[in-house]
């Protein structure tokens, strides 16, 4: 049995060495209470879903390690130095998480701060536990590891070779690109972002294509849709960003399972080291192929040389076209590697209903018995949209698990 199963079995079978628990005297673990302030606080700076993304890999990375300096349960991501004596889980994981979020979003130091000090007050800490200078000296670090890895460079004026062509991609009203450099930033765990880049999107000729053209214009229009009403409330709940649909998720299963602080900490750095890396790779293939939107394709029907793809001049997607090119899809494939990376540590059935909710669709919470059944709906979800034709999402979701798998036997082993 490999390392990686072994610990597997301790995070599903209860079996934990650490004697730091999730929730101390009614007191939840840190690490579970600072992942949720760090979400919201990428929500607040309204960070696109690849920025935010790294973020959040940026603070879980950083208290993942700090946690573990600690209780030695997992391996870190770097090396660092030896947790000194006296250091607790808690205060590890509060140093880690606010230094890695006064870096990051530093209009926000006043709240950081506020929530840092009721964080320690709720767990009887003070500043003398020598885990919060762990915390910080580790995310100091991770921050520096982080510091050149291209992030900062990656929006910049771009227009694709031979854009408005057949099948190129042009962004609508000029509205810029978004983000045409992001596939250069440094992978977390991947050697290359061209690890597991896919084959391209269909030939403009073939059936495929007009599958995908036919399909999408009759069940991603702003109106006349074939959708139901239902589709279309499916489509509004998945334009929320994976990080907030997939990270509430993985807080529901990690309560459920009552996973100690190091559990609990590695479970959500695989997953968002997972999503990183598949972000990183989805960019990468969609300035490579540079792939049409449904939008500029549909309108443009009569130039493709497809005779069974008719154009439709006045065709509007149900949400507005996004400012990147199609293939692959960038929610099919984020989510698809949180929801494998999932998959991996709990299986495919954890044997509880899997519940999600989402900011776009208050209310309308999606149940599942398996995780790829959340998988399969945002592929479903895209094309309802009007933003992706269905080979993007299912690309992205394949190049989704792949990476997510590559990540669980390569990283914190």
């Amino acid at each position: 049995m490999s390392a990686r199963i072994l610990s597997i079995a301790a995070i599903l079978g209860g079996f934990a060495a650490c004697v730091i628990t999730k929730r101390t005297a009614g007191v939840e673990a840190a690490v579970y209470e600072w992942n949720q302030i760090a979400l919201t606080a990428t929500i607040t700076a309204a960070q696109e879903p690849a920025p935010q993304l790294r973020s959040m890999t940026i603070v879980q990375v950083a208290m993942h390690d700090a946690v573990n300096l600690v209780t030695r349960k997992h391996r870190t991501y770097l090396s660092h130095v030896v947790a000194p004596a006296g250091a607790t889980a808690d205060a590890a994981a509060i140093g880690a998480a606010h230094t890695a979020l006064v870096s990051l979003f530093a209009s926000q130091i006043d709240a950081f701060d506020r929530a840092r000090a009721a964080s320690l007050a709720a767990r009887q800490l003070t500043e003398a536990d020598p885990g919060i200078r762990l915390g910080e000296r580790v995310a100091t670090a991770i921050l520096s590891a982080r510091a050149d890895d291209g992030a900062s460079r990656a929006s910049f004026a771009f227009t694709a070779h031979g854009s408005g062509a057949p099948g190129v991609w042009v962004a609508i009203d000029n509205t810029p690109a978004l983000l045409p450099g992001w596939g250069n930033v440094a992978p977390w765990v991947l050697r290359s972002s061209s690890d597991f880049r896919p084959p391209g999107p269909p030939s403009l000729d073939g059936a495929r294509w007009a599958r995908d053209y036919n399909e999408v214009k009759q069940f991603g229009s702003q109106a006349g849709s074939w959708r139901t009403a239902e589709q279309t409330e499916i489509a509004r709940f998945w334009m929320s960003a994976p990080s907030v649909i997939w990270n509430g998720v993985a807080r529901a299963i990690i309560d459920a399972r009552g996973l100690d602080a190091s559990d609990t900490a590695h479970v959500l750095a695989m997953i968002y080291l997972a999503a990183s890396d598949a972000a990183v790779t989805c960019w990468a293939a969609k300035y490579t192929f540079n792939f049409w939107r449904p939008q500029h394709a549909i309108r443009s029907g009569a130039l493709d040389g497809n005779p069974e793809t008719v154009g439709d001049p006045g065709w509007t997607p149900l949400f507005p076209t996004l400012p990147h090119p199609d293939y692959l899809s960038g929610h099919a494939t984020n989510s698809s590697a949180m929801a494998t990376m999932l998959e991996l540590f709990f299986g495919a059935n954890p044997g509880q209903t899997i519940v999600a909710a989402s900011p776009t669709n208050p209310g309308f919470r999606r149940q599942w018995r398996t995780f790829s059944e959340g998988v399969e709906e945002v592929v479903d979800a895209r094309t309802y949209s009007g933003l992706h034709f269905r080979t993007s999402n299912e690309a992205g979701a394949q190049v989704g698990r792949r990476v997510a798998r590559f990540v669980f036997e390569h990283a914190l082993r």
